[in-house]
């Protein structure tokens, strides 16, 4: 295998698949990209055995052929070599060296014979949906910030994506907070119905930064999202995701508007005096005042700020862990809300806060469990 190409091309290519090479792996042939090339396209291919990244690249190619690179070693060298220019990268299959040349050097690697690569399943009868590029950044971005990192929930560790014809609702909870976003399907382009799926976070992430619109399609055991010339291919989680629907409050009768900027500010200079282990920040409301307060018993420090809100009921007080919160408001933006306003509404101090944007928006919707205080 011989081919030359730009190195920004091969830069871009290398960070796409790197997110499916292990840090650190018992199996040393995960550790590798696998490369092929046939005529002018070469096609990179990453696997941890539960995510698997493939990304087909032009070049300019002399012969074609596969072997596995070491991926970090091969990768440290291409971002050192700068970000003009082209490379010529010669694999010789019979030795398993791989050769890097430069106008100014040399570099060489050993590398493996493609035959030690784990074999990539052949992706199963499918169902698909295509969903746009904002749309499906817009699950990725306001979902993954909520999904449990605790191995013994396994179903709770991804997002739930639950595909209805006309719809398709995501969701994240990790028992303390919860998002859900809806998102409608193109004029012209119904999803599938009855359609469920629960996508490993870690997948999820990748899809929160997109260059096109994405074709998802779901099996029984995988899942596998195409954007142009990359494919990202996941396991699914394999269990009954549970009833989320149960836990959204439908009789929070106290609503509080404040501006997203406002509060958040308030939030993250009042929290620098909060306890680190409890994490907890205080809102007392008033008609038309929000203070925000915060205290360590332990350090004797406090803090509290005051900023103007719109509040339907008079002397309501509620806790939260300001992480927690922070995470939730700072999803509202001005896609959800032009004048970035954020709505939260009660029912008493220990009851689910819902939180959604000011305008009324209700394809997102944050749920936020108080603390005692």
């Amino acid at each position: 295998m011989k081919f030359t190409v730009a190195l920004p091309d091969l830069q871009k290519a290398l960070q796409k698949v790197l997110p499916a090479i292990p840090a650190k792996s018992t199996i040393p042939v995960l550790e590798h990209i696998h490369a092929s090339l046939s005529g002018s396209e070469l096609t990179f291919t990453a696997t941890d055995q539960e995510i698997t990244i493939s990304l087909r690249t032009p070049v300019s190619g002399d012969r074609d052929g596969a072997l596995l690179i070491p991926a970090r070693q091969f990768n440290d060298l291409v971002k050192e070599l700068g970000s003009a220019g082209t490379i010529e990268v010669n694999a010789d299959e019979a030795t398993q060296l791989v050769t890097i040349r430069t106008p100014t050097g040399s570099y060489e690697m050993k590398a493996l014979d493609v035959g030690e690569f784990p074999s990539i399943p052949p992706f199963p009868e499918a169902q698909s949906a295509l969903l746009r590029k904002e749309d499906m950044m817009r699950m990725a971005n306001k979902t993954v910030f909520a999904v449990s990192t605790e191995e013994y929930r396994p179903s709770m560790t991804g997002v739930f994506f639950q595909f209805n014809g006309e719809s398709v609702t995501a969701v994240a909870t990790d028992g303390f907070r919860l998002s859900r976003v809806i998102v409608k399907a193109p004029e012209g382009a119904p999803f599938p119905t009855a359609l469920e799926a629960i996508i490993p976070s870690r997948a999820v992430d990748l899809l929160r930064r997109l260059e096109g619109d994405v074709s998802m399609e779901i099996s029984r055991t995988h899942a596998r999202f195409t954007i142009g010339s990359m494919t990202i291919t996941t396991r699914v989680i394999d269990e009954k995701y549970p009833p989320y629907q149960n836990v959204i409050p439908s009789d929070n009768d106290k609503s509080l508007i404040v501006n997203q900027r406002e509060v958040l500010s308030a939030i993250k200079r009042v929290s620098l005096f909060a306890n680190t282990n409890t994490r907890h920040v205080r809102f007392t409301m008033e008609e038309s005042s929000l203070a925000v307060h915060s205290e360590d018993e332990d350090s004797g420090g406090k803090g509290t700020e005051n900023i103007p809100c719109e509040f339907s009921g008079k002397g309501f007080e509620v806790g939260f862990n300001y992480r927690f919160l922070e995470e939730a408001i700072k999803n509202i933006t001005t896609d959800d809300d032009p004048d970035l306003n954020v709505r939260m509404t009660f029912s008493t101090p220990i009851r689910a806060v819902l939180i959604t944007p000011g305008a009324g928006d209700d394809s997102l919707l944050m749920l936020v469990m108080p603390v005692k205080i």
